[in-house]
C-alpha cells in the first residue's frame, strides 16, 4: 500500500504523521486533497470526530474513492443510511474500523459461540463501564485557539462556537452530540459487535 497524501486539521498531528509517511503530500482540508490528489487516490481512511464521518466520506464516495471509515460509521441513522446507499450505488468497496473486531479474544470468541461449544444462546446482555455524557453547563469564555489547529475545519459541518481545550479538542468532544455520540454510539459499535459475528445476526427488527 502507498500512502500518498495526509490530512490534519491540527498541524502537530499532522507533523508526526508526516514522520512516519515522508513521502505523502499533506493537507489541512480534506476537500483541497481530493481536488490536488484525485487522480492519485484509490481509497480514503475516515478517522475524525463523528459528525465529519459522513460528509468526508459521502465526497470520497462520490468521487469513486473506496472507503475505510473508522467507527460509528456516521452521527447519525440517516447518515448510515445514506452512505450505505451509496456505496452500493457508486458499487465501492467500504470497510468500518472496529479495534476489537481485529483482536485475537473477539474472533476466539466468535468462534466458541459458532462451534456451540457454550451451548444455544438466546439471550445476551452487554455492558460498558464508560460515562461519555455532560451534565455540566460549557463556560460560555473560551480559550485562544492553539496556532496549530484549524478551529473553523476542525467544526466542519457543525454550527460555530467559541474555542474550549477542555471541551472539544482533542478528545472531549466524544461527549457533546454535536460531534460524538456519546456511550451508546461510540463503545456500542465495540461491544454489539461480538454478539452480532457471533450470532450472524442481521438487521434488527425493532429496538425497545
Amino acid at each position: 500500500m502507498d500512502i500518498v497524501a495526509l490530512c490534519d486539521v491540527d498541524s502537530d498531528y499532522l507533523a508526526e504523521a508526516k514522520l512516519e509517511v515522508p513521502g505523502a503530500a499533506t493537507f489541512s482540508d480534506y476537500r483541497k486533497m481530493m481536488d490536488a490528489m484525485g487522480d492519485r487516490i484509490d481509497a480514503v481512511l475516515v478517522c475524525t470526530p463523528d459528525h465529519m464521518h459522513a460528509p468526508i466520506s459521502t465526497l470520497t464516495m462520490e468521487a469513486g474513492k473506496h472507503v475505510y471509515c473508522e467507527k460509528p460509521l456516521a452521527h447519525n441513522v440517516v447518515e448510515n443510511r445514506q452512505l450505505r446507499l451509496l456505496a452500493d450505488e457508486q458499487n465501492l468497496v467500504t470497510q468500518l474500523g472496529i479495534q476489537v473486531s481485529a483482536t485475537i479474544a473477539q474472533r476466539m470468541t466468535v468462534e466458541y459461540v459458532r462451534s456451540g461449544l457454550i451451548g444455544k444462546v438466546s439471550e445476551v446482555h452487554v455492558w460498558s463501564n464508560k460515562k461519555w455524557g455532560r451534565d455540566e453547563t460549557i463556560p460560555a469564555s473560551s480559550n485562544r485557539v492553539p496556532d496549530s489547529l484549524d478551529w473553523g475545519l476542525w467544526l466542519g459541518v457543525a454550527d460555530e462556537r467559541l474555542y474550549r481545550e477542555d471541551v472539544f479538542h482533542p478528545g472531549q468532544w466524544r461527549r457533546l452530540l454535536d460531534f460524538g455520540t456519546g456511550t451508546l454510539g461510540d463503545m456500542g459499535v465495540h461491544i454489539f459487535d461480538t454478539p452480532y459475528r457471533a450470532l450472524e445476526l442481521g438487521t434488527p427488527k425493532w429496538v425497545r
